[in-house]
């Protein structure tokens, strides 16, 4: 698996390894699942994956609830569908969530989204903001709250699951991993370096088209979420609204994916099982062989 920042390279990075390995690649993205969001959501073009299959991406209409307990069983469905090819899985991608969902077994089947409870959540943060749900969820699970840092989705889910099995949040996931070997690989790019990678992500955005695809969001999908669609979304429909100038719709949107980027390697740098590592295909392959012959595998 790899893991990484925003603008770490880790899609790059992972078709290279799926060409070496015999591999299809995994997308284990919240923002890239949606449809018609190619563009915002960086989703790789068919020249960047170079033949490789990928899966996960592209495959969610973008005014749909989408939550990590959506994710897990297409996952799984994903990875089986891979291995039944005898293919190798390369998973990949940044929603830390998602992956220790995945990879720890959270059991979510028992808590099925509920619809009617989701969208009155959702008129709730529209209205007051996080802090009311912030403040329920910690009233029923301080861990729970703790672990979904004021994140709207994951409050949205921790209260769901609440409502329906009538259990804590934080004990109704508890874990039963999947008999997987797994090889961690953590890419390690330097903070100035990655910053400077993604102002230029988002000035590419703009140049192919960024204003264009959330104008025609907004045409066709007027009831879309578009904080869950990802950064830079909510601040071009402001734009386009005449709140925002661009200018100051690229400054925003520099800034969230640069905070973005530091709380994705804090909760990454927590996993012990990530091993760190220059984007180095080379490094990489000589990791990965040693852990193959060691009985684990990516």
């Amino acid at each position: 698996m790899v893991v990484g920042p925003t603008a770490s390279g880790k899609t790059a990075f992972a078709v290279g390894l799926g060409q070496q390995l015999g591999g299809e690649l995994v997308s284990a993205d919240s923002r890239q699942v949606y449809r018609h969001c190619a563009i915002g959501t960086n989703q790789p073009t068919a020249g960047e994956l170079r033949g490789i299959a990928c899966h996960l991406v592209d495959v969610i209409e973008p005014d749909a609830s989408f939550t990590v307990a959506d994710y897990v069983p297409l996952a799984h469905s994903a990875l089986e569908s891979v291995w039944a090819r005898s293919r190798l899985p390369v998973l990949q991608g940044g929603t830390g969530l998602y992956i220790r969902a995945l990879l720890d077994g959270w059991n979510l089947a028992d808590a099925p989204p509920d619809a009617g409870l989701r969208a009155e959540l959702e008129r709730r943060l529209a209205a007051e903001g996080p802090d009311g749900l912030d403040i329920e969820l910690r009233s029923i699970d301080p861990i729970a709250a703790d672990r979904a840092q004021r994140n709207p989705r994951r409050m949205i889910r921790a209260l769901e699951i609440h409502a329906v099995t009538g259990q804590l949040p934080s004990l109704a996931r508890r874990a039963n991993p999947p008999p997987w070997n797994l090889t961690m690989i953590g890419l390690d790019v330097p903070l100035a370096e990655l910053d400077r990678r993604i102002e230029q992500r988002v000035q590419r955005m703009i140049e192919t088209g960024f204003v264009d695809e959330v104008a025609a969001l907004r045409r066709d999908y007027p009831r879309a979420d578009f904080r869950r669609l990802g950064h830079g979304y909510p601040e071009m429909a402001a734009h386009l609204q005449g709140k925002l100038t661009l200018a100051a719709a690229i400054d925003s949107t520099v800034l969230q994916v640069r905070q973005y980027a530091r709380r994705q390697l804090t909760w990454f740098r927590a996993d012990a099982r990530v091993r760190w590592i220059p984007p180095d295909l080379g490094r990489a392959s000589e990791l990965l062989t040693a852990a193959m012959m060691g009985g684990e595998a990516i």
